[in-house]
């Protein structure tokens, strides 16, 4: 399916939906896209921004980029009550609690000398990898360091991601463990 550009005033809409000033309307796409990419950055920041704004503008039709938006504004507004989260300029803005309070945790655990938990593949999704993370787990069973350091993963997808994580969190287990033991 090739995909037709979005027109000044589809991309002027998107920009709307960014401001509570009203929109002057663009002579071309070009200035409509620049407006709405400035507008988007000041409201989600400028590195979220630059890949919302290609997803949203490389959209097959102006309802799908619309969509893109809200999915966008949606995921980068962490208040359930729906009103942008304003900080002040002083106050260094802090990641959602629970991921990162998660994974410090796991952190923590590990730096204890506690293996943590191999991740959950058990969908269909993981299943060519399966292997790999048993290998991995039979590794770290055995505490050895040196292989899990050298065990090869190309962390290119989400399930080679998981095993990296798992297999770095190994050492440190296993690493602290060594340190206690000296």
């Amino acid at each position: 399916m090739k995909t037709k550009a979005l027109t000044a005033g589809q991309i002027d809409t998107l920009a709307q939906r960014l401001s509570e000033n009203p929109i002057e309307p663009a002579t071309s796409a070009k200035k409509a896209g620049d407006n709405f990419a400035r507008l988007l950055a000041a409201r989600i920041g400028t590195e979220r921004a630059a890949l919302a704004f290609t997803s949203i503008m490389t959209a097959d039709t102006a309802d799908q980029a619309e969509a893109r938006l809200t999915l966008v504004l949606d995921y980068s507004n962490p208040d359930p009550a729906g009103e942008p989260i304003t900080a002040a300029v002083d106050e260094p803005k802090a990641a959602p609690a629970t991921v990162i309070g998660k994974r410090q945790a796991i952190r923590d655990q590990a730096q204890s000398g506690a293996l943590p938990q191999p991740p959950d593949f058990s969908k269909p999704t993981h299943a060519r990898f399966r292997a790999k993370l048993a290998q991995i787990v039979a590794l770290a069973e055995a505490g050895d360091i040196a292989a899990l350091q050298a065990f090869e993963i190309n962390p290119v997808s989400s399930s080679p991601k998981a095993m990296a994580r798992y297999r770095d969190l190994c050492v440190i287990a296993l690493t602290a463990r060594a340190a206690v033991a000296a």
